[in-house]
């Protein structure tokens, strides 16, 4: 088994390492960096030529300042930049709270705006931005006054630890006996106190970049051996993070920084003279420098590297802190452009450097052109000059007298200047195109270009789509890296040290937060507007999926829920916050369902009786209805019959009188034949006489 670890070896160790890095930091690095700060700038190349131009080009901040608005608007337009994905049923409504909470946390009580700013520019412009996330425990002190305090009040009062009595008067005062009737004098105590509390918040502070240590090894800061945060402070900060006067009144700052006061220091105008502060004879303002490490590594000699926070100061780097660190380091790095199986990455900087040298440099040679054109240079015959100083003026239109200017010719003759000016602006157009290819950016992109006003909407999508996809890919990088690491690292902190619910306000409500029992592995999605278009696209493709949603809510395809969701897009695109301002929330909805389902048994037993009343009385009216009907059948039966019966009886009394009526016919027949047949008997043989 190893020996352990002293703290004499201990900063030996740390120091090694910190020199390590910022030898690692300090070379190439931290060169690259403070170029790009001073390109940023515009700050002169220096091979700028006297009486020539000396304008530069601000490709690399034009650039970065048009990317970084659309990052900001990605990210912080709308409520929730994250969301929390429960990891089973029993943490459904606890993700939806660590949501609320931890967004809050972000934009509230930090500056979640300025956070992201400054780390984004960071990355765009310094390879990678870093944060730093972290539990700020601090004392709270309150300052309380009270007056006419009895002896018991007064004692009670004063009781706990937390209280320090500043000013404390002990008096006779006159009172009445309510018993008695009878004046009393009795001591009563004024004090004035101070009551402290510790107070914790999540903070989360941008780190500059040449502030921050990482050994060359590192792939990523989880799994580094060595991260650190290395800066100046000063003894009074130091005191105020807890540490005694007297393990650091002696220390000296110079030692632990090496003479690594980099160019990125210079480039920042960071770099501190150290006597300045002994010269205003204040002790306490002396800086000195600090280290906060991270390093993994078997202190106790157990043959096990575990995770150390070690804080380190001064000369010799000693050793102000040793502790054992659990959790994830508290440092969090995004960079635009990931270069893989490395920890630095590339900056939107390093790819248009050397584009705006070449345009800076089209740019002088193109107005240094004009400027000889306009103010063209002459040969002088010398020996015929009255005036020579005359003919060495630059002024604009200077007349120069000479000589017998007709006898052999000219005394001046202008030198020609060829014309560079078409040449030039198209240098420039290519420059800017190739500008483009490499970052999206463009007149195009930008708005600037008239023309598109005319191209058609199809091809402008297309063209836009295109010149954006290098942007959203930056988000997207951002987002899956960075952003929900530091998210994550909110998370973990408040499931770790918040002892006590803390009551917020969400929506126009106040809620109570109390995350000991939240799980600190739920999965993290980073909501950010991709791939989705503008603000007006947005909210068109919105109002278009609320409208299918309507049809699909009427078909029970979809729940009120999802309207929400899609009203919280329309309303966030169109740049308000807070859907609840027009819309009820889900809460509330489903509140309402709760109360109309809990009503009191009487109002339930009268709901009952009058459903019973009602579906009798609708049993009665079915029942009515088919007697009615029954009635109706038999009636058109009956009917029926009677009109069969008539028409037979009419049948049969049509056919008696038809047959009456033959048979009279018949019988009248018959008599008339009998009739005729007795009165030829009588004249038979002869004729009558």
């Amino acid at each position: 088994m190893a020996d352990k670890i002293s703290d004499l070896d201990l900063q030996g160790i740390v120091e090694a390492e910190v020199r390590n890095s910022l030898s690692f930091v300090g070379s190439d690095l931290s060169q690259q960096r403070a170029e790009n700060l001073e390109y940023y700038l515009g700050e002169p190349f220096g091979n700028e030529q006297d009486g020539r131009s000396t304008v530069v080009s601000t490709d690399v901040a034009d650039t970065i300042e048009w990317i970084l608005p659309q990052l900001i608007r990605i990210f912080a337009s709308g409520d929730e930049t994250v969301s929390f994905e429960p990891t089973g049923p029993e943490d459904v409504e606890i993700a939806a709270q660590a949501t609320d909470y931890v967004n809050l946390i972000w934009d509230k009580d930090n500056e979640g705006f300025l956070n992201y700013y400054t780390w984004f520019k960071d990355a765009l412009l310094s390879k990678n931005g870093v944060i730093k996330v972290y539990w700020d425990e601090r004392e709270k002190v309150k300052k309380e006054r009270y007056e006419e305090l009895s002896d018991e009040q007064f004692a009670e009062l004063v009781a706990p630890d937390d209280v320090e009595v500043l000013e404390h008067t002990e008096r006779e005062m006159e009172v009445i006996d309510p018993l008695a009737g009878v004046p009393l004098m009795v001591s009563v105590h004024d004090v004035v106190l101070n009551r402290s509390s510790m107070e914790g918040r999540v903070k989360v502070d941008p780190v500059p970049p040449e502030e921050f240590l990482i050994d060359r090894d590192a792939r990523d800061i989880q799994t580094a051996r060595f991260v650190a945060h290395r800066r100046r402070r000063t003894l009074a900060d130091l005191i105020e993070s807890g540490y005694e006067l007297k393990d650091i009144e002696d220390l000296s700052g110079d030692e632990l920084s090496g003479g690594y006061d980099n160019e990125e220091d210079i480039a920042r105008d960071t770099v501190e003279d150290d006597a300045e502060g002994q010269s205003l004879g204040n002790k306490m303002m002396r800086t000195l420098w600090v280290v906060e490490a991270y390093l993994k590594i078997d202190v106790e000699g157990e043959g096990k590297a575990e995770m150390r926070q070690i804080t380190a100061a001064g000369s010799g780097s000693k050793i102000l802190k040793n502790e054992a660190w659990e959790g994830p380091v508290p440092f969090c790095s995004l960079t635009p452009i990931i270069m893989p199986h490395r920890f630095f990455g590339r900056a939107i900087a390093d790819l248009i450097k050397d584009l705006q040298l070449i345009k800076s440099t089209i740019l002088r040679q193109y107005l240094d052109n004009l400027y000889i054109q306009n103010n063209a240079r002459e040969q002088v015959d010398a020996d015929r000059l009255i005036e020579p100083g005359e003919a060495l003026s630059t002024v604009p239109g200077q007349k120069i007298r000479v000589k017998n200017l007709g006898a052999g010719g000219p005394a001046i003759m202008p030198i020609p200047v060829s014309d560079i000016g078409s040449q030039a602006l198209t240098g420039l157009e290519y420059i800017d195109k190739v500008r483009e290819q490499r970052t999206g950016v463009s007149e195009r992109t930008q708005g600037l270009q008239a023309d598109t006003l005319h191209d058609t909407f199809g091809g402008e999508q297309i063209l836009m789509t295109a010149a954006l996809a290098k942007i959203e890919l930056i988000a997207r990088v951002f987002a899956e890296t960075g952003v929900r690491d530091a998210f994550r690292q909110i998370l973990f902190l408040i499931t770790q040290y918040q002892d006590q619910e803390r009551v917020v306000r969400l929506r126009s409500d106040w809620v109570p937060m109390d995350p000991a029992n939240w799980n600190p592995e739920m999965d993290v999605t980073v909501s950010v507007g991709l791939g989705t278009g503008d603000k007006q696209q947005q909210m068109t493709m919105g109002m278009q999926l609320m409208a299918m949603q309507k049809e699909a809510l009427a078909n029970g395809f979809a729940e009120p829920k999802h309207l929400l969701e899609t009203a919280e897009i329309i309303v966030s695109s169109m740049g308000f916050k807070g859907v609840d301002r027009f819309f009820s929330s889900e809460e509330e909805i489903m509140q309402r369902q709760q109360g109309q389902q809990q009503q009191s048994p009487e109002m339930m037993k009268m709901q009952a009786e009058l459903q019973m009343d009602q579906a009798k009385m609708q049993a009665d009216q079915q029942g009515k209805q088919a007697e009615l009907m029954l009635k109706r059948e038999q009636m058109q039966a009956e009917l029926t019959l009677k009109r069969e019966q008539l028409a037979a009886e009419l049948e049969l009394k049509r056919e008696q009188l038809a047959a009456e009526i033959q048979l009279k016919r018949e019988t009248a027949a018959m008599g008339a034949i009998s009739k005729g047949g007795l009165t030829g008997g009588v004249h038979m043989g002869g004729e009558p006489g």
